[in-house]
């Protein structure tokens, strides 16, 4: 089994560097994607991530992003934009605002976009729209982290359909057996959800589309 790890919450250089040396340790195990936030040297950072490492993915965080100026939506499109010509191709992203999203993955279509916590932490009435969202849009597809209102996964996956949601854990903040047991639950019949997901769709959500989108498995 293979996994994406990433860092963040910390200057942008060392949170890479972390990630890097966990890759070194476990090569066949870890994919690693970047981080940067706009505090630090970002530009030079996406270059010694993209250039000197390599990695295609990069993690952005509405919590670090906030901090490059007033407007969060220019502080990503700048960011992205640099890190597309750079050799980005997937874009990890906790900006829990419908329009900015809506906006950058429709203005950057050559990325892919990866909206953690089903695109909506803390705002799980949203969770429906942000679904639509990613059935609508080729490059845009959710992840399954740190969801409270995991009741609504049945749901969700009719709304942006099983091709489109991908595990994830925010380990260690987050136990990976319990993000794994909210997916897992799924698969059982129960009077609060939706009919159980299938063998197909379950291997969907738990790697398959995670593994054509980092091009461990064919397209």
């Amino acid at each position: 089994d293979k996994g994406v790890v990433l860092a963040t919450w910390m200057p942008s250089r060392e949170s890479n560097d972390w990630t890097r040396a966990a890759c070194r340790k476990h090569p066949d195990r870890f994919i690693p994607f970047g981080h940067v936030r706009p505090v630090d040297d970002w530009r030079d950072e996406l270059r010694r991530i993209t250039q000197e490492f390599g990695w295609t993915g990069l993690k952005l965080h509405q919590g670090e992003l906030k901090e490059g100026g007033p407007d969060m939506l220019a502080t990503a499109r700048d960011t992205v934009g640099e890190a597309s010509r750079l050799g980005i191709r997937i874009v990890k992203i906790h900006l829990v605002d419908y329009d900015a999203v809506d906006a950058l993955s429709r203005d950057f279509p050559q990325l892919t976009w990866i909206l953690p916590h089903m695109g909506c932490y803390g705002q799980w009435q949203e969770m429906e729209r942000y679904c639509r969202l990613a059935r609508e849009r080729a490059n845009v597809y959710l992840d399954t982290c740190a969801v409270h209102a995991y009741y609504l996964f049945g749901k969700a996956i009719d709304w942006a359909g099983a091709e489109k949601i991908t595990f994830a854990t925010d380990g260690h903040e987050f136990s990976p057996l319990v993000e794994k047991a909210k997916i897992d639950t799924l698969r059982l019949p129960t009077p609060f959800r939706t009919p159980r997901i299938g063998p197909a769709d379950y291997d969907l959500i738990m790697g398959g589309t995670m593994a054509r989108l980092l091009g461990l498995s064919p397209a």
